[in-house]
């Protein structure tokens, strides 16, 4: 969720991966984002999997920075895929001057 001074500062670096939802009655958007790229690297990622081989969770990620390329916002094919950003992104928001943010790191391309 989204509140305005967000929306404002970062609605343009936004827009090019997904749509902001203006939520009814309230001054907060949803973002939805819908850059959707299948980035996974499976095999250096460290993934738990139900006995028919479909992912139940992923411990430690890693992914193809050439998937990637320069996307600063992106989902996994898989349902109920987290949103991952690169240091692009965080950099705005931390230019941006935008509290009660927080961001974890999952990887690193020099990985």
């Amino acid at each position: 969720l989204l509140r305005r001074p967000a929306v404002d500062a970062l609605a343009a670096a936004l827009r090019p991966y997904g749509e902001l939802v203006a939520l009814r009655g309230e001054e907060v958007w949803l973002l939805n984002v819908t850059n959707v790229i299948d980035a996974l690297d499976e095999a250096r990622s460290q993934i738990v999997r139900f006995d028919g081989g479909d992912i139940l969770a992923i411990e430690r990620y890693a992914f193809d920075a050439e998937k990637i390329g320069t996307a600063e916002l992106f989902k996994l094919p898989m349902r109920a895929s987290p949103v991952f950003v690169n240091d692009v992104f965080v950099e705005r928001v931390r230019k941006a001057g935008l509290r009660n943010v927080s961001f974890e790191p999952v990887w690193t391309s020099d990985e």
